[in-house]
């Protein structure tokens, strides 16, 4: 999907609105999983409280802290039509993670899809080096704590630091979620920030 991106046009937009509506469908079906069911393979929607770890990224025009964003810069097409096209498109973040209960659940960025986000419209590019010309540029960011929902499959991992768990004599395991070809991670934020 993301070498589609540089294409301009009505078919871009209608591939994103596509896909947008099949991301939406995906959050919206998945089965509500509670800390209790958290398993091996299990697939679903989990419920939780969203941190960094790390250094947390900025909003581009706005400056305030968040665990993740998404940068879509748009450009006048002037050769097909006037319309506006997608000319650069970025998410930016270090691993997440999701406090589901006692339960921590990681997942990195570069696994999942950014549905529904508080957004930041402006009508400059905000890239970190912004090209000439007329731009707008939309933001969707993830404020770190705010309330998410993920959905995924999750898998066990062992903890490196099996002591900064409570019971630390057993072997400690943390959950990931991953995704999968038609089962994509998919992340809704509150957004009312």
């Amino acid at each position: 999907m993301l070498a589609t991106l540089g294409v301009g046009g009505a078919a871009l937009f209608a591939t994103l609105n596509q896909m947008g509506g099949k991301l939406e469908k995906l959050l919206d079906s998945a089965p509500e999983l509670d800390e209790g069911q958290f398993a091996e393979g299990a697939f679903g929607r989990i419920t939780g409280v969203i941190g960094a770890r790390g250094t947390h990224a900025r909003v581009p025009g706005l400056g305030v802290p968040c665990a993740l964003y998404e940068l879509v810069v748009y450009r006048v097409d002037h050769n097909g039509g006037g319309g506006w096209r997608v000319v650069h498109r970025e998410l930016v973040g270090g691993e997440v993670e999701v406090a589901v209960g006692n339960t921590v659940v990681r997942v990195a960025p570069r696994e999942l899809y950014l549905v529904r986000a508080p957004s930041h419209d402006t009508n400059t590019d905000l890239r970190a080096r912004p090209a000439r010309g007329p731009h707008q540029s939309r933001v969707r960011y993830v404020p770190v704590g705010a309330t998410v929902q993920l959905v995924g499959t999750l898998t066990r991992e062992v903890d490196a630091d099996p002591a900064a768990q409570r019971d630390y004599r057993e072997i400690a395991t943390r959950y990931r979620l991953v995704g999968k070809r038609r089962q994509p991670v998919v992340l809704a934020a509150n957004e009312d920030g």
